[in-house]
């Protein structure tokens, strides 16, 4: 039977490998968890890390990790991803409410 396998990546080197070993699809759900990509964001430079990926690869690719508001996952959506994970910006009612009240107090 055929299995359909993504890969998850840090680095755009990392996707283009793995899409050159026959992944079907490229998630960007390491960027920012690993030694060489601790702090980062998906979402920095206006979301550059996955603007490389689409160009380095033809593979599905997965928005993965830091899609944190609708507009982000409009965004990421009209770059052209095959789809997005949205997942603890709306599973975490601590982070979610700590966001709100954040913005209330210009933090």
């Amino acid at each position: 039977p055929h299995i359909e396998l993504m890969a998850d990546n840090a680095i755009d080197e990392e996707a283009q490998h793995a899409e050159n070993l026959g992944f079907d699809y490229i998630g960007t759900t390491l960027h920012g968890y690993t030694e060489q990509t601790q702090g980062q964001v998906l979402y920095a430079n206006d979301f550059q890390f996955l603007d490389e990926i689409l160009k380095h690869v033809n593979q599905k690719v997965i928005a993965e990790g830091n899609v944190m508001t609708p507009e982000m996952l409009k965004i990421v959506t009209d770059k052209g991803v095959y789809a997005s994970v949205v997942g603890g910006a709306i599973t975490r009612p601590r982070d979610i409410t700590k966001r709100f009240v954040n913005a209330l107090h210009g933090g």
